[in-house]
């Protein structure tokens, strides 16, 4: 179990410092929001149609 423990402890640690080595852009929270935002609008919009 110890090993099992260790091993996901090692993969988890790689795959964060992977994610804050990468040089891409990023999404902001403010676009992320944004785009949720229009999501629920459409789909409110959806549902108040007779």
């Amino acid at each position: 179990m110890a090993a099992d423990v260790n091993s996901y402890d090692a993969w988890f640690r790689a795959q964060l410092q992977a994610a804050l080595d990468d040089a891409r852009a990023g999404t902001s929270q403010v676009q992320v929001m944004q785009a949720a935002q229009a999501l629920i609008d459409a789909k409110r919009q959806g549902q108040s149609k007779p």
